[in-house]
């Protein structure tokens, strides 16, 4: 992973998120994606590993607290991340770009690297899934039974211990 922006690339990166509709995330909101990740840990030291893969969730959220910290991540970054195989980790790259959740942009230094980010619909998507994640009555009643379900009771129990 790399160190928050810096020099001239501040300048690109940040018009370049302007630009997509990317807005600065609440501190609020990005501690509730940092404990979602680290929930995903914990999760993971009580189950096998491999029954909870889910290197799609981990790399959007990996790339939503990117924006959040102001971190520039490379495709490279997600791949070793993700826990998969380069070749795996690359079809679900493809596939969240083609679903318009993520964007990747040529290093304007090196260019054999490509930077990796969170597209607005992707942060959008982020937010309400924390929010509802997090913010979700214990009993569910307010959900309509077409809406997914909470796991806050759940996370809380394992976040607990």
């Amino acid at each position: 992973m790399n160190s928050p922006r810096s020099d001239g690339a501040v300048d690109l990166a940040t018009r370049r998120d302007r630009a997509a509709g990317i807005v600065p995330i609440s501190p609020a909101l990005l501690a509730r994606a940092r404990q979602a990740r680290r929930l995903r840990a914990t999760m993971s030291a009580f189950l096998p590993h491999d029954l909870l893969v889910d290197p799609a969730w981990d790399m959007m959220i990996d790339l939503f607290i990117a924006v959040g910290t102001g971190e520039r991540l490379h495709v490279k970054d997600l791949i070793l991340m993700s826990g998969e195989s380069a070749a795996s980790a690359m079809r679900r790259i493809d596939r969240l770009q083609q679903a318009a959740l993520l964007i990747r942009h040529p290093d304007p230094v090196d260019h054999r690297r490509v930077h990796i980010g969170i597209t607005a619909k992707g942060q959008a998507a982020m937010a309400a899934m924390l929010d509802h994640l997090f913010d979700a009555s214990a009993d569910n009643s307010s959900l309509r039974p077409s809406e997914p379900q909470s796991f806050q009771p759940g996370l809380s129990k394992l976040s607990s211990k």
